[in-house]
């Protein structure tokens, strides 16, 4: 809901969405109880050649053993947004908010690979971020930051069912955010800690069990090995390291774009190089050991 709210606000200057800059994306990452990860992004905006174009990418990386992989484009006629801006299509892709309910879906079906993926609610509901940049406005959320998660995800025999944790993201806007973007969370049955942050703009949220712990000293290191450190010193005597696993994955948003279009999106300040690592947390909070689930993502 939050693009909607975005809308009524902007509203007086026109649709957001007219400006060359507009682009907006819906997100999850699934930590699969068997030690791998999902991803499913989709995304749109007018930097490109075409006003209006999507792109759907789609992730199952094991534990072991080659990840598998899925895009799909879609020009200005493939893509629909729904009014309440909670979720997308492209193409034959489909991810978001888009049946009755709070949960989220992924969903595609294609000769090379399909999925369905549905994410319900659970965890803390940190407020948006909402951010005004010389370029213009730029808004990001979590519509669920500690969801149970179950479904299947194939190609060919490759894959199967799973189920796990998983989080959403929704971003958009027409402002240009220059700076890298970083993420750690960890989610488990009684943990649920986050930050997205990029630049001066951060959501963040932080319980363990039934109690919400204070954020106003919370700090974010991400390692170059892919690990994190979250330190909540000295509000509450906490620090928590995320070690990597060694499941990982990277992309470049810009690899299957034209020329023109990788000058336009590099122009336009938008992000390419996508790297996520699982991690894994272990830590003591009032007397109890946790040994929870996480990962971390950075977007340069």
């Amino acid at each position: 809901m939050f693009i909607a709210m975005l809308f009524s606000l902007l509203s007086c200057n026109g649709s957001p969405t007219d400006a060359l800059t507009w682009r907006e994306q819906w997100e999850i990452i699934v930590l699969t109880e068997d030690g791998g990860m999902i991803e499913g992004i989709a995304s749109m905006g007018n930097t490109g050649m075409f006003r209006g174009e999507g792109q759907f990418k789609a992730r199952r990386i094991f534990k072991k053993g080659t990840p598998i992989l899925f895009e799909m484009d879609g020009g200005s006629a493939d893509v629909d947004v729904s009014t309440a801006h909670d979720s997308a299509r492209i193409g034959s892709a489909l991810i978001g908010r888009f049946e009755e309910g709070d949960h989220w879906t992924l969903r595609f079906a294609h000769e090379q690979a399909n999925a369905i993926v549905r994410i319900d609610p659970g965890g803390p509901h940190p407020p948006l971020a909402t951010t005004m940049l010389s370029s213009g406005q730029w808004t990001a959320a979590t519509p669920i930051s500690n969801g149970r998660t179950h479904g299947w995800f194939t190609a060919g025999r490759r894959g199967g069912m799973f189920e796990g944790r998983a989080i959403a993201f929704h971003r958009g806007g027409d402002g240009q955010p220059k700076t890298e973007r970083h993420t750690a969370v960890i989610m488990g049955p009684d943990v649920s800690i986050g930050i997205d942050e990029q630049g001066d703009q951060r959501i963040q949220w932080a319980r363990i069990g039934d109690r919400d712990l204070p954020l106003g000293d919370l700090e974010m290191t991400l390692h170059s090995n892919g690990g994190a450190t979250l330190n909540f010193r000295p509000a509450i005597d906490l620090k928590i390291d995320l070690r990597p696993t060694g499941v990982q994955n990277s992309s470049d948003a810009f690899e299957r774009l034209l020329p023109p279009e990788r000058w336009i999106a590099e122009r336009a300040g938008l992000r390419g190089n996508r790297e996520i690592f699982r991690t894994r947390a272990q830590f003591t909070h009032d007397g109890e050991e946790y040994n929870v689930n996480g990962f971390t993502l950075r977007v340069d």
